[in-house]
């Protein structure tokens, strides 16, 4: 068996691991051995986890290639190797296993097709099933269905006609034999299909049980759907688990135990998402194509079960509420501030699986210059991240693992980290997309060199972070122009018209970004332009609809300075001189109780919250 270089990283006699390398096999489902080591010795190991997924201790995809491709000293090896634990250790997430439930509403046109599918599948399913035309002694017809998908449980809101009340019929048979059409059986089943509402069965019940017309609403809910073919019912949009009669595959697979991987975290603190007035950013909701994000009363809400770690919502997030918690944004600026890129370094992105076949095929060769980081989802990849790696003296990204082509969210990442690039001095391309086997070729090429000056180690959010990198780059290369378009539709400026606005900041509460922000001592509404993701949220409240929005990224110092879009006159208590509010506010609420004849001669709106006590004592005195 051929023995390749394992990379460890070790307990060692002081408090810093040590880092070494020794000859290992590589071999799949083989153990992971290291000959003269110790298991319990060893905190982290250069490897593939495809290809030992039982070792006793985490393996780095990134470590391995990194060693056997790159051309790195021990010292740098070292210190990726450290970092690489440091991201291991820092993974958080919840993963458990979700009970199989086998419920399933199932809708047919025909009783007879329905029966057939009762008859095919009652064993393995726990069918509910209704019948959307004519009538059957087995089955429920439905009238006026409503059918909504809210994450994995749909809800089934219906009418049922119900002409025989079971509490008050005693069975006595007066009304089968009166029924000319014979469409009541012995089973008090009313077949209406047959029935001419003649009412001679209702004139003959002793008990006033029969009734012609009668309905009742009827709500279900399970956590399965199907529609077989014919029943005209459209399916709502990303219904994820609401299947047709072709899908039979993937309804079997949902109803079964599944291991759910909370991998994608929600910070609802920094959400722009405006649930109380269902507006404000919803780039999230409209990224996802499978049903795994929907609006809650007060929030967003994700259904893990149903989210396939596609990444898209995660790099349309423009203020970093939804995080990839296999490496969180955080975790990925402290694991690039701790690894020193020289000017010009190409830094390659991908997945194990592209990782190991390019160094499967590629042993023989080294290349200077290249970093190379295994990142298990490149679609969740944003222009914090790309900007970043360019500000810490990256070269050029080359991404591995998105297909024939990026995402939808992963691309207008791209094309912004692009256009902001082409700004530079060095103007090519910073990112490309590419595969395993075009990769060497790419390898081959020069990448320009860039200067590694970005050193602020702060991190707040990932929206924090993008703007301190655009106004770095800004003010490092004297970048003065605006880019406009789709790529850069996060970004832009909010308008006042100060002859509307009365200072009730009610904008305020809705800007979690902190976008915008109020002086007290000064009575001005602040606007910082580059933090602004134009959600709307703050021109959707305005009560005097003075706020408007206009997209569009600054590259130029303006851009990242506060700017003040109002200033209010402070209005100041006639006892004590303390301000409690704004001039312009005093003056509309004076206007409504006047046009609606509710102003008192001893009005006491002119007074703050503690005259406004001491006068009403004084006046109960009188």
């Amino acid at each position: 068996m051929k023995q390749y270089s394992a990379y460890l990283l070790k307990y060692g006699k002081g408090a810093d691991p040590v880092f070494s390398t020794v000859p290992a096999p590589q071999y799949p489902g083989t153990p992971f051995t290291c000959p003269g080591n110790k298991e319990r010795d060893i905190l982290l190991a250069g490897g593939f986890p495809a290809i030992h997924p039982d070792s006793p201790f985490p393996l780095s995809p990134t470590l391995q290639v990194n060693g056997d491709l790159g051309k790195y000293s021990q010292a740098e090896m070292t210190t990726r190797a450290r970092a690489e634990l440091t991201r291991q250790s820092s993974q958080s997430f919840r993963s458990y296993t979700l009970d199989p439930d086998p419920r399933v509403a199932v809708l047919a046109p025909e009783a007879s097709k329905l029966r057939d599918f009762v008859d095919r599948y009652g064993g393995v399913l726990e069918i509910e099933p209704l019948l959307t035309r004519g009538s059957d002694p087995d089955f429920v017809t439905v009238d006026d269905l409503e059918l909504r998908s809210i994450g994995r449980e749909n809800h089934l809101s219906f009418r049922v006609r119900n002409p025989i009340d079971p509490q008050k019929c005693t069975y006595c048979g007066e009304c089968g034999p009166v029924c000319p059409e014979h469409c009541l059986s012995e089973r008090l089943f009313l077949d209406l299909d047959r029935c001419s509402f003649c009412g001679q069965c209702v004139t003959v019940c002793p008990q006033a049980a029969i009734d012609l017309h009668g309905v009742e609403q009827r709500e279900l809910r399970v956590p399965a759907v199907l529609l077989l073919e014919g029943t005209g019912i459209s399916r709502p949009e990303k219904a994820a688990t609401i299947f047709t009669e072709q899908e039979l595959d993937r309804l079997f697979a949902s109803i079964y135990a599944a291991q759910v991987e909370e991998v994608v975290g929600f910070d609802r603190s920094i959400c722009q998402y405006s649930a109380k007035h269902d507006g404000g950013c919803d780039a999230c909701m409209a990224a996802c194509g499978h049903g795994a994000i929907s609006r809650q009363e007060d929030t967003i809400h994700i259904d893990h079960l149903l989210c396939v770690e596609c990444g898209d919502c995660l790099a349309a997030c423009p203020t970093g509420a939804l995080q990839y918690q296999r490496f969180p944004d955080r975790e990925f600026v402290e694991y690039f501030g701790s690894i020193e890129l020289q000017p010009g370094t190409t830094v390659v992105i991908g997945p194990e699986q592209d990782l190991h076949s390019f160094w499967w095929h590629n042993r023989n060769r080294r290349w200077e210059g290249v970093f190379f980081l295994e990142y298990p989802l490149v679609e969740a990849l944003t222009a914090m991240h790309f900007l970043y790696l360019m500000a810490r003296g990256a070269g050029r990204i080359l991404l591995l693992g998105p297909g024939t082509g990026p995402v939808r969210s992963l691309a207008d990442q791209i094309e912004l980290t692009n256009h902001v690039a082409a700004q530079l001095p060095e103007s090519p391309v910073f990112i490309q997309c590419t595969s395993p086997a075009e990769l060497p070729a790419r390898l081959d090429l020069p990448a320009p060199a860039r200067c590694s000056l970005y050193r602020n180690p702060g991190f707040i959010n990932r929206r924090h972070k993008l703007t301190d990198l655009l106004y770095f780059l800004v003010t490092e290369h004297g970048l003065d122009t605006i880019l406009e378009g789709p790529p850069f539709a996060r970004f832009g400026r909010i308008a006042c018209d100060q002859d509307r606005c009365t200072h009730c900041l009610a904008c305020l509460g809705e800007c979690h970004i902190e976008a915008l922000s109020a002086d007290s001592g000064s009575f001005t509404l602040n606007h910082l332009p580059a933090l602004c993701v134009q959600c709307n949220a703050c021109v959707q409240v305005c009560p005097e609809k003075a706020l408007s929005a206009s997209p569009g990224l600054g590259l130029k110092p303006d851009f990242f300075q506060p700017e003040e879009l109002t200033r209010a006159e402070p209005l100041t208590c006639s006892l004590c001189g303390k301000v409690f509010g704004t001039r312009k506010s005093f003056m509309k609420v004076m206007a409504v109780l006047r046009s609606r004849d509710l102003l008192e001669d001893n009005n006491l709106l002119e007074y703050c919250e503690d005259c406004r006590v001491i006068k009403l004592y004084e006046q109960g005195n009188q």
